[in-house]
């Protein structure tokens, strides 16, 4: 054993330690040694056998220098620590021992410190009942108790200013918010109840101002409630006389059923209706009143099922029913039913439509929406965007034709023809030659919903009776042409005769005379006179005889062009319609006045008309077109253009295109344009060409607007 001081050990431990102090296991305790505490702690030693074979003690003297040290975290030097014994009340140790020494009792102490005590609960195993003592002088802790006290009352002071402050900014700021809140309640009473209210003091107490003012406001709101309630009321009469009026005058009939279907209100229109009264009605189902036994149990388990599902909301359910009039007589009765609830009672308006004459016109006009169906000939209809929008079954052979379905878009050429009619409002014919037959079209414009009605009808038959009358027609004039060319065969023949044959007999007789060389000198010439007069008589036979082929004096007049085209598209309808060709007419606006030979113009206008039908008869039928044109060209005369969309004429036909005999035609003479160039030049007018092979050509004639009168041409 040993000490951790320079002080020796206790004369009680320097004799056999081993036997007083020695342990087998780790103790730390509080001790007396010579009326001295001490604090002992005892560590067991171990060989490598962990064996005890000693301990290893440290014994502490608690003395003044330990209590010393012990004092470092008391903030007062003042204060003295102390070990007393509990048991005798003395102490023991004190870090002061001028002051308390050992041994002095705690009643000699109590007098002039506080003392507060606390046991070493680490070192409960001690035999000795230690307390770890403060002793702090009374006049310490009075002075402490005044700062602490003097403290809370500056800490009191502060609070009790801050909560004053506080206190008195929020009234200030209540007080504020209340004025603006008086401001506000008096502008909206000024402006929601049209009241005069007194304005506010600018000083006073705001709460009494508030309650005074909320008083006025109060009073002004009862009296407002009070005027509210009285327009209320009356605009509530106002409204129930709406109603009634609405009820009465309502076309469809309107009752009001309970849960059960029992009438509780009949309008005026259903009392009508169902010759019914009011009083008759109310307390009497509706169903069984009104409609006939099947409607009327479907009616009376609808009205089950709402009432069951208990949903009120605004839809109304709709369904369509059968009524009786009592009589046997049955109309279909649209019924809408809604449910209100009235101070927690369902109820139902039931509204009654009469659609029987509504019904029928519907029949009528599926009757009258199926007369296309049923009709024997074409019946389409074609938008302003040109699809077919709907054709009917015997409409197949145009649908082939057009190479197209219902719902899809027409060809180009048609689809301008539906847009012309469109936009000019006036209906328009058309032919065309289908592989079914040829068909007239006529089509009509609906401008007001932009659609096109294509009325068709087989013409087949009647075109095949025209062409059989027309090819009777060209029969019966070639044999009038035979029979007056027999006629002038004959004729010639008869007259050319006398004179041949006075000529043969004068010359036979002077040939004779001759031979035999008998007659004179003057018959011979009397005989040769008569052959030379007989001579001049077969001269003039055959001068007048070319004559009548030959060009006579022309008789012109004045004549507007545009006629003379519309008169030549008159003649040449049947070979137009034969080539399913419809012509474009660009004429001028005014009339084009020339003076001209009617028959030899429309003579000309016929051979480029003809040449053009002739140019596109191998195209396929969509793809012709011939467009005529009239106009002022830019050298002051006027023309007239024939322009065609067929093969077509080659540049090296060009130059000899108005030669006589010359023709690019399999069966052509090659008369037709040079005979028209005659007629235009005789004219003193003009004619070109215009060719692009493949795609057609234009053939123009240009006649001066102030030719020569007839009267000049006499003269």
């Amino acid at each position: 054993m040993f000490s951790i001081t320079d002080e020796p050990l206790p004369q009680e431990l320097v004799g056999d330690s081993s036997q007083q102090l020695a342990a087998s296991e780790h103790r730390a305790l509080l001790t007396l040694i010579g009326a001295r505490p001490y604090l002992l702690v005892s560590e067991p030693i171990e060989d490598v056998q962990h064996f005890a074979v000693g301990s290893l003690d440290i014994l502490v003297p608690l003395d003044s220098t330990f209590l010393t040290a012990s004092q470092l975290s008391v903030a007062s030097t003042q204060n003295i620590t102390a070990i007393m014994d509990a048991d005798a009340q003395v102490i023991l140790s004190s870090s002061n021992p001028l002051e308390i020494e050992a041994g002095t009792p705690l009643s000699a102490l109590r007098n002039r410190y506080v003392l507060t005590m606390q046991s070493f609960s680490d070192y409960r195993d001690s035999d000795l009942n230690m307390l770890y003592a403060t002793l702090m002088p009374k006049a310490l802790f009075q002075q402490t108790g005044q700062a602490i006290l003097d403290l809370e009352r500056r800490q009191r002071a502060m609070g009790a200013a801050g909560i004053i402050g506080t206190f008195v900014l929020l009234f200030v700021l209540v007080s504020s918010r209340i004025n603006r809140s008086l401001r506000r309640l008096q502008d909206f009473a000024r402006r929601a109840l049209g009241e005069s209210l007194t304005p506010l003091p600018q000083s006073g107490n705001r709460l009494m101002q508030l309650d005074d003012r909320i008083h006025d406001v109060i009073d002004l709101v009862l009296r407002a409630r009070d005027e509210t309630r009285s327009r209320h009321e009356s605009e509530m009469r106002q409204l129930e006389a709406l109603r009634a009026g609405v009820m009465e005058a309502s076309v469809d009939s309107i009752v009001t059923v309970d849960a059960d279907g029992m009438v509780i209100d009949f309008n005026p229109t259903a009392q009508r209706a169902f010759a019914r009264t009011l009083e008759e009605a109310t307390g009497r189902r509706l169903a069984e009143m009104v409609f006939e036994e099947g409607s009327a149990q479907y009616f009376q388990s609808l009205l089950e099922r709402l009432a069951e599902s208990g949903s009120i909301d605004n839809e109304f359910t709709r369904v369509e029913l059968t009524a009786t009039d009592g009589e046997g007589g049955r109309r279909s009765m649209e019924v809408a039913i809604r449910p209100i609830v009235l101070d927690r009672r369902t109820l139902f308006t039931v509204y009654l439509c009469d659609i029987q004459e509504r019904k029928e016109r519907e029949v009528e006009m599926r009757a009258l929406a199926a007369f296309p169906e049923e009709s024997p000939s074409p019946v389409l209809r074609i938008n302003s965007r040109g699809v077919i929008t709907y054709a009917n079954a015997p409409s197949a052979a145009l649908l082939e034709y057009w190479q197209c379905q219902p719902l899809q878009t027409l060809p180009v050429y048609w689809r301008e023809k539906v847009d012309e009619v469109l936009q000019t409002g006036h209906d328009r014919e058309l032919e065309i030659n289908t592989d079914k037959g040829i068909y007239s079209l006529l089509l009509t414009p609906v401008q007001g919903l932009g659609y096109v009605n294509v009325y068709a009808r087989d013409v087949t038959d009647q075109r095949r009776a025209e062409d059989a009358l027309q090819q009777r027609q060209d029969e019966l004039v070639h044999v009038a042409r035979l029979s007056t060319m027999g006629e002038m065969s004959t004729g010639i023949a008869h007259e050319l005769n006398q004179p041949l044959s006075a000529i043969v007999n004068f010359s036979n007789g002077c040939a004779r005379r001759l031979r035999l060389g008998i007659g004179t000198e003057e018959e011979l010439l009397s005989a040769l006179s008569q052959i030379s007069e007989q001579a001049n008589r077969a001269a003039e036979i055959i001068k007048r005889l070319r004559a009548l082929v030959t060009r006579q004096h022309l008789v012109r007049h004045e004549v507007d062009v545009n006629h003379l085209i519309s008169e030549v598209c008159k003649l040449l309808a049947h070979d137009l319609r034969k080539l399913e060709i419809a012509v474009e007419r660009r004429l001028y606006s005014d009339a084009l006045i020339v003076c001209a030979d009617t028959v030899q113009i429309e003579q000309a206008l016929i051979n480029l008309v003809r040449n053009a039908l002739d140019a596109m008869k191998d195209q396929p039928a969509l793809e012709r077109r011939l467009r005529i044109g009239s106009g002022i060209a830019h050298n002051g005369m006027v023309y007239i253009s024939v322009e065609d969309s067929g093969v077509g004429i080659r540049s090296s036909d060009m130059e000899h295109l108005f030669d006589a005999f010359y023709t690019t035609k399999d069966t052509g003479m090659g008369m037709g344009l040079a005979i028209t160039q005659t007629i235009i030049e005789d004219h003193h007018g003009m004619i070109h060409a215009e060719s692009w092979p493949g795609k057609g050509g234009t053939f123009t004639i240009e006649l001066p607007r102030n030719v020569e009168t007839p009267e000049s041409l006499a003269s």
